[in-house]
Order: structure tokens, then C-alpha cells, then sequence
């Protein structure tokens, strides 16, 4: 869902941004809500990314709440476009820069004001490109046993990935409310070939999210977004077929939101008004068939082609955003009601 370069070097860029400024410490006041992930966290999608993607609509309603409306609320949105499940541990990324915004506000004077309350991720679209990359053994061989190897991989890498990221963000922040955001098939109800195909590598890859949501010991909320965008591809998926418009980052959020307080989600009327299309039968997440089989199942290699040309559109869209815009407009802190600034 973007550049290959753009988490690296807007994660180096982005410390030049978060570098404490000398005497500042003392206006931060208010706790934080710290945003991790690819484009989807980015707003990619939406009509105004700092206006309508789901993080800001998150931030919005939050800080209109009765917990954030005198105190005030800032918002740090550390995610990049194109970002793996990988991207988020590495040097001078996004798990770094969480960590260190946390521990910043610890060593604040009031710590119990400007703690990091709440922390959103969301992950692991990208790491599917990883099976059609250059070097990739389903480009190299025939045999649908290395690809199946590597997808295992993907989705251990998910797996893996994402709890060490939890963990560590759990153990720096005890008391916050981590909430992470799963997969939706954006093909679901379009009658588009892809459909079955995407619902397989959703699903597969939703369980692993799953299971690392289960560890009681992680204490991390899910904010299950794939049943409600089932059906409803041709409504809630901006132009470039592959990322939520704004209807779409709408429902993000109040799933994100209702995960937040402990409820279901409430999908307001006005986004239900259109009939959801028919979608294929429940694939089963965790098999992956082959296709030396009679079985009608999906192949191997037509569902790598079919993440190859699914998860292109997010390339492509992310690849027009210029390097400076993504820093100086997007890594900004939202302090209260005096709008956005940089950090």
C-alpha cells in the first residue's frame, strides 16, 4: 500500500519531528492516542486523510467525549504507507517512535495527565506482497509447495511480528487500551473473480491476528471490521478498488471506537441504506488448496496472482504521495481544540 523506501526514510525523517523541544515539556498535558499502521491508518482512501480516514474520526469523536472534552486529547499518527508487519519493529520505526513519545510523557511532572491512553494498529496487507516480491520462491518455481512455505511464513511473520509489538508496547504502557484492526476482503459482494481468492488470504491472515488478540497476557482489543465490509465492496471501497473510502474509514472508526468502549459496533443507518451484495460461501482460513485437485478449491498460484493484482492499486495510489507531504503532513499532533501542528 506504498512506496518500499517510504517507512524507512520517513521513520529516519520522522525523528527530526519528535525531537523534544527544550522547554516544551511542560505544555504537554493531555493524554495521547497514538496511531500505528500502513495506509489504511495513513487515511489513504479517504477524501481528506487528516479529515476523514478513520483515525482522525476517531480522534475527533474522542476528543468530543465527556473523558477528553476539557482535558483535551493530542493525536500522534506514526503510521506509513507500504509498512509490513516487520516495518513496525524496526530501527527508527514506528515501535520505536511509539516507545519513545511513551516515555516522554512518563517523565512528564503529571504523568497520570499526558499518558499514551490509547494505541490503534493496523497491519499485515502488505506482508502478503511479500509472495510476489523478486526473489520470491512462487516466481521461481513451478511447485506450489515453496509457496505454500512462504505464505506460511507471511502469515508466522504477522503472527510474530505483531505480539512482539503488543508486547512491547503493553509493557511500556500498562494502562492503555490497545486496539488493533483486522482485514476486510475489498472485493466482498462486487462479483469481481478476486473475491474468493482475497476472502482466502483475509481470512488466513485474520487468524493469525486472531491469535494473537487472544493472549490474555497482551490485554488487546479487536476492532473486527471484515464481517462488516462483507458484501459491501462496491460501497465502502474508494476508486482505486483496494482502499476504504470515506464510508468506509467510517465504519473503521466506529468499529475502532466501539472497541474502545467495550461495545458492538453501531453502523449508522445512513451507511446501511443499500442492500449488501452477495458474496461467496465462508472459505475456511486456515486451508490453502492446491490445484493438482478436482476439489473446485482455489489455487495456489491463482491466489498469489490475485494479491498481486489486488494489493498493485495500493502501490500505486501510495506511490503519488511525495515524500515531503508524507512527512510534513501527515506525522503531525493534534493538541486539543488549537488543531493540528507539527511535531
Amino acid at each position: 500500500m506504498g512506496h518500499r523506501l517510504l517507512p524507512i526514510v520517513a521513520a529516519f525523517l520522522f525523528w527530526g519531528l519528535v525531537a523534544p523541544v527544550a522547554g516544551s515539556s511542560g505544555t504537554q498535558h493531555a493524554p495521547v492516542y497514538l496511531a500505528l499502521g500502513d495506509s489504511l491508518a495513513f487515511g489513504v482512501g479517504a477524501s481528506n486523510p487528516l479529515g476523514t480516514g478513520y483515525v482522525a474520526r476517531v480522534y475527533q469523536s474522542l476528543e468530543g467525549s465527556e473523558r477528553y472534552r476539557q482535558g483535551g486529547l493530542d493525536l500522534i499518527n506514526l503510521s506509513v504507507p507500504g509498512a509490513k508487519s516487520s516495518d513496525l519493529q524496526a530501527a527508527g520505526g514506528e515501535l520505536d517512535s511509539a516507545l519513545k513519545v511513551i516515555g516522554e510523557r512518563q517523565q512528564h511532572a503529571l504523568p497520570a495527565a499526558n499518558d499514551v491512553e490509547i494505541i490503534t494498529i493496523d497491519i499485515g496487507g502488505n506482508d502478503l506482497l511479500a509472495l510476489v516480491a523478486p526473489g520470491s520462491p512462487c516466481l521461481q518455481s513451478a511447485s506450489v509447495e515453496p509457496c505454500r512455505a512462504a505464505f506460511g511464513d507471511v502469515l508466522s511473520s504477522i503472527q510474530n511480528n505483531l505480539m512482539e509489538t503488543i508486547r512491547r508496547l503493553r509493557q511500556a504502557a500498562p494502562e492503555a487500551i490497545i486496539v488493533v484492526v483486522d482485514l476486510y476482503n475489498p472485493f466482498s459482494g462486487t462479483g469481481d473473480l478476486r473475491e474468493p481468492i482475497a476472502e482466502l488470504g483475509v481470512g488466513q491472515a485474520n487468524g493469525v491476528i486472531g491469535a494473537v488478540l487472544a493472549s490474555t497476557e497482551l490485554q488487546a482489543r479487536a476492532a473486527s471490521v471484515f464481517q462488516l465490509f462483507s458484501g459491501r465492496g462496491g460501497q465502502w471501497i474508494a476508486p482505486d478498488g483496494i482502499h476504504p473510502n470515506d464510508y468506509g474509514h467510517a465504519v473503521i472508526a466506529e468499529a475502532v471506537l466501539a472497541a474502545i468502549a467495550g461495545r458492538e459496533p453501531a453502523i449508522p443507518n445512513s451507511l446501511l441504506s443499500m442492500s449488501p451484495g452477495a458474496t461467496s460461501a465462508p472459505l475456511q482460513p486456515n486451508t490453502v488448496t492446491d490445484s493438482n485437485n478436482d476439489s473446485g478449491g482455489v489455487s495456489v498460484s491463482v491466489f498469489l496472482a490475485g494479491i498481486a493484482v489486488a494489493f498493485a492499486a495500493g502501490l500505486v495510489v501510495c506511490s503519488t504521495i511525495p515524500l515531503p507531504l508524507v512527512v510534513q503532513d501527515h506525522y503531525l499532533r493534534f493538541v486539543g481544540n488549537g488543531g493540528p501542528r507539527n511535531r
